[in-house]
């Protein structure tokens, strides 16, 4: 049974570029371990700048854009994970980023000077093995 969840309708700034991609990772591959588990991680080509997956529970993935939403001309504008594992920051370049804060369960700011959340993609899990990422 193939489970599809979908982000909230949301706001978004116009200035990121709208890359087209649908592609499907099978979970079981070494190179997706931390995904097996709940509250797992990674980061894989696509989008603008990259794409952040978080496993939110036992059947829902989350997938974002790691194009900062502040500031997107800035070349060094992409959120990676900080210590916690459940907060992305925009610190790409040493620090040259604009240190917004967002939170890896739905995307909202925490801290900005970000105004608008990270750009969510759609995701649809097989619940065994193959999650399917897409935005067309």
């Amino acid at each position: 049974m193939a489970l599809s969840f979908t982000g909230c309708q949301r706001q978004y700034p116009v200035n990121i570029p709208y890359v087209t991609f649908d592609f499907t990772i099978n979970i079981l591959d070494p190179q997706f371990v931390n995904l097996q588990g709940v509250g797992g991680t990674a980061i894989i080509d696509g989008g603008s700048r990259g794409i952040i997956i978080y496993r939110v529970s036992i059947d829902q993935f989350n997938a974002y854009e790691r194009h900062c939403t502040y500031d997107s001309e800035n070349a060094c504008g992409k959120v990676s994970f900080d210590g916690s594992g459940i907060i992305l920051v925009d610190d790409d370049c040493s620090g040259a980023g604009c240190g917004s804060k967002f939170n890896v369960i739905d995307g909202s700011v925490t801290n900005g000077p970000a105004q608008y959340p990270l750009i969510q993609y759609s995701t649809q899990f097989d619940g065994m093995a193959m999650l399917r990422i897409y935005n067309n």
